[in-house]
């Protein structure tokens, strides 16, 4: 009788730690990093309504599965866990030409959905971490192309300003025997 639990309970252990091993198998993190070039204002020109990342509006992550041994099938979930912008330049520069700024995902027969936010931008910071939304990116991963887009309150910088955005998706993926 001694025998049987004891055998029982290695069987138990086996299965805890396979199921265990599968939650650390099935997740993997992607990083997409992107830049920008803001203009300095002018008189006419001087309200910033869109912060362009060139890099950002055309996201496709197969590379990136393929790298993991996945496809875009094998996806079932994905969530962005952190966006950061940090001032490339000029030295002195900040980010006080900002009120408030919104990133969202798009991509074709999808609704805009918000990402990341910072409202209000604090004050003399030179690097900025968004708030996300914890919205379900799936459709837009897999879909041919993912963009990023922003919505900006504030004003054009005095100087051209370099800015780099670095964005984390957390891939949730079906993997065989787990």
């Amino acid at each position: 009788m001694d025998r049987r639990v004891a055998l029982q309970n290695l069987v138990l252990a086996i299965a805890a730690a396979a199921v265990t091993s599968c939650d650390n198998l099935d997740n993997f993190e992607v990083d997409v990093g992107a830049k920008a070039t803001i203009p300095p204002g002018t008189i006419l020109e001087e309200l910033l309504g869109v912060l362009a990342f060139d890099d950002f509006q055309s996201i496709n992550l197969t590379q990136e599965l393929d790298n993991q041994g996945v496809t875009k099938e094998d996806v079932d979930s994905v969530r962005m866990i952190s966006l950061s912008l940090v001032i490339d330049g000029p030295t002195g520069a900040n980010f006080d030409f900002i009120e408030s700024i919104a990133f969202f995902a798009e991509t074709e027969g999808q609704p805009k959905v918000l990402v990341a936010e910072l409202d209000p931008v604090p004050k003399g910071k030179t690097s900025l971490d968004f708030v996300v939304s914890g919205a379900e990116l799936k459709p837009y991963v897999v879909a041919p192309s993912m963009k990023l887009t922003t919505t900006t309150k504030g004003k054009r910088p005095p100087q051209e300003t370099m800015v780099s955005a670095a964005a984390v998706l957390d891939v949730d993926v079906t993997v065989p025997g787990c």
